[in-house]
């Protein structure tokens, strides 16, 4: 279950990522960035997207989430979780934008588990032509779908708050279906 108690951390802070953050904070969330440029952490503190961020990865930063979204390109998302071991509190859970599951959610998911750390991988299918958190909208999932691709290794009250979290965010229809189904 998912309550506005749990602090949200949003890793690349562009179109998707900002959304996720815009809408949460207007629901109450605090919500906090971890993205490459500062003109982007600068714009969303001060159009109210997030509450704080940086440019750097700060354990003690990141240790304080709840719930970590990265909205990375495949390849870059396990290239930080492999770079980056135990930066996130145990019991947090991680979850992310990509629509490629197959080729890295074992090895995420797999990485995470030993450090204690939930995956629920998911998938927005929502987006625009443009691009950047300038662009991001708190409207941008109303009425999309919403994809969850489980692993027999996740956790069910993980999953559930990251279906919560979808229904929040305003998607209308979420599915759950295998990573190896995504690739058909």
């Amino acid at each position: 279950m998912i309550n506005k108690k749990r602090k949200i951390l949003i890793i690349g802070l562009g179109l998707i990522g900002g959304s996720y953050a815009k809408r949460l904070k207007q629901l109450g969330f605090e919500v906090g960035a971890i993205t490459l440029n500062q003109k982007d952490i600068d714009y969303a503190i001060e159009n109210n997207i997030i509450d704080h961020g940086f440019v750097e990865i700060k354990k003690e930063y990141t240790l304080s989430f709840d719930i970590i979204v990265f909205a990375l390109y495949p390849k870059i998302f396990k290239s930080w979780i492999e770079s980056n071991p135990n930066v996130f509190k145990k019991g947090a859970i991680v979850t992310d934008v990509t629509g490629v599951k197959s080729c890295i959610i074992y090895d995420i998911e797999k990485q995470l588990l030993d450090q204690g750390v939930y995956f629920v991988a998911s998938h927005p299918m929502a987006g625009k032509e443009v691009y950047g958190v300038e662009n991001a909208s708190s409207t941008l999932f109303v009425d999309a779908n919403f994809i969850i691709t489980p692993t027999l290794n996740t956790n069910k009250e993980a999953i559930q708050t990251i279906i919560d979290m979808g229904k929040l965010l305003g998607f209308a229809n979420i599915s759950t279906i295998s990573p190896e189904n995504t690739m058909k």
